[in-house]
């Protein structure tokens, strides 16, 4: 071994595997993520070296580094130095006969080497994540499978293959996807975006993009940051997307009156114990009914059917959802979504919850409490491993937490949103039936524990096609810097990209 970081590990013991080669991952169309590819390494025998400067400054060129870089390496061994780990394919040969040809053979080593290779770069990093110098997974599935990608050394054979793994991604959708959080990107500087696509049956992840990411094929570059999976790890007060689980608790629940239209005059104002609360809308929305609450958005009358509606009961049914739990998934620094005890609420905690406040969740929770509205009111948990080897992963579970006839109604009020004066009309596609819900939110300084002006969250997410579920659509911008903060204009957009891609990849067949 080099040094310690020979990829490749070397087994003396004649009565299991001298080597293992570390299995593929694939995405569900069994296109390559990440591969066990050969490649080439170039060491000096320090040792041996008289004229150092000499033999450096004849193999920069083939190592593209400089003179002085190769040195101050060499300088750090007494015996043998690695010089680079991954010499340029292209110039392989040509140094080899290079080496051969000017007898330097003895000082300087060209090794074979095995090594992971990302074909696809950028997307799906933070999910598939990559190994370190010792061919052990670090981050992402290739750290938290690396037993089943990367066993121990097998009995009585050759070579130990480690088994391969398919995921429920689609990297054409992944595609989509990342197109559109780069034009998001863009256009309003966000500090970061999530994305996501789940199947709306069988809460199978379609594809999942966190931005800022990084190159996995250069890694050592990344910065913490890039690295983080925020669609897993990045707790949030959601804001009014949260209104189509609040809505269908309530509507679940049944013990407001929602016979009655609610009169929004821009504000609603309530009293509690002696106590005078005001919840804000954008604007006037004059009557707004159960059927038209969710396309307008009201934040007044979703507050007063809470405050109607039994404390302990909302929250309950709340954490039917899935928001005070953590996703299982087969991945590090999934975040667990909170929503505090009844006993801890404030006289506002109610309505404000209804709206999408006081309560912190992630961009999985929010998608996975959609398979409820696009499943006929059954919860099913998300999955990312479709296949290890031959054999198929288990489905989901799945619970029904909401009557049948309230996961209709939300979906029928979501599509409303999209049409003339909604809030969602921007997510509509032409010959698509598509029910959504926006969201704009200030953002909670955990530190300080106040809202911060500058900090929001822009977000949408639409279930398609309507009349029959195929697709969760999640799209969140954290901090938009310019053009514009509303989730209607930033999320909305994007949204609608995604299905039209989706439709022209034949998707909504």
């Amino acid at each position: 071994m080099i040094n310690g970081k020979n990829k490749r590990v070397n087994y003396n013991d004649p009565n299991v595997a001298s080597y293992i080669i570390r299995g593929n991952i694939y995405d569900r169309n069994s296109k390559l993520l990440a591969i066990e590819v050969p490649y080439y390494s170039c060491s000096f025998r320090v040792d041996k070296i008289q004229d150092l400067t000499s033999v450096a400054t004849m193999c920069a060129p083939y190592l593209d580094m400089d003179i002085q870089d190769i040195i101050t390496i060499s300088n750090n061994y007494t015996y043998q130095a690695l010089i680079k780990s991954r010499i340029d394919d292209d110039k392989v040969e040509e140094f080899k006969t290079f080496v051969d040809d000017n007898n330097l053979t003895n000082l300087v080593k060209i090794e074979k080497q095995y090594g992971r290779d990302y074909p696809y770069s950028f997307h799906s990093s933070q999910t598939i994540g990559f190994v370190g110098y010792d061919n052990n997974g670090l981050e992402g599935l290739e750290h938290t499978l690396n037993n089943i990608l990367y066993p121990g050394p097998g009995l009585n054979e050759t070579i130990t293959y480690g088994e391969d793994v398919y995921l429920t991604i689609d990297m054409n959708i992944q595609y989509l996807c990342d197109l559109e959080v780069q034009r998001v990107n863009s256009e309003y500087s966000p500090e970061s975006i999530v994305a996501i696509v789940m199947d709306a049956k069988n809460g199978e992840i379609l594809a999942m993009s966190s931005y800022p990411w990084y190159d996995l094929n250069n890694f050592k570059e990344s910065s913490i940051e890039s690295r983080k999976n925020n669609t897993i790890s990045m707790l949030y007060e959601p804001g009014s997307v949260f209104k189509i689980f609040s809505f269908a608790a309530l509507l679940d629940l049944d013990q407001a009156d929602f016979d009655e239209p609610f009169y929004c005059d821009g504000s609603y104002t309530f009293e509690l114990n002696n106590q005078s609360f005001t919840i804000n809308c954008s604007h006037a929305h004059g009557e707004v009914t159960k059927d038209t609450m969710l396309k307008y958005s009201c934040n007044g009358a979703i507050s007063k059917w809470a405050l109607e509606t039994d404390s302990q009961d909302f929250y309950d049914k709340l954490i039917e959802f899935g928001f005070d739990s953590r996703v299982d998934l087969p991945l590090n620094g999934i975040a667990r979504s909170r929503i505090q005890n009844t006993e801890l609420w404030s006289l506002r905690s109610k309505p404000t919850i209804a709206f999408g406040q006081e309560l912190l969740t992630t961009a999985i929770n929010i998608s996975r409490a959609a398979t409820a509205i696009s499943n006929k009111g059954v919860l099913v948990e998300p999955k990312l491993i479709k296949q290890i080897g031959d054999t198929p992963t288990q489905d989901s579970n799945s619970k029904r937490i909401i009557k049948e006839e309230t996961a209709k109604m939300v979906l029928e009020d979501m599509v409303l949103a999209t049409e003339e004066g909604g809030t969602a009309t921007k997510a509509s596609v032409d010959g698509v039936k598509v029910a959504a819900k926006t969201g704009t939110a200030q953002l909670l300084n955990e530190e300080t524990k106040s809202y911060e002006d500058g900090t929001s969250l822009a977000s949408t997410i639409a279930i398609v096609d309507a009349d029959d579920p195929k697709y969760i659509i999640y799209f969140a911008a954290k901090s938009p810097s310019k053009n514009s903060i509303w989730g209607s204009n930033v999320a909305s957009p994007a949204v609608k990209n995604i299905i039209e891609g989706l439709k022209s990849q034949n998707k909504l067949n």
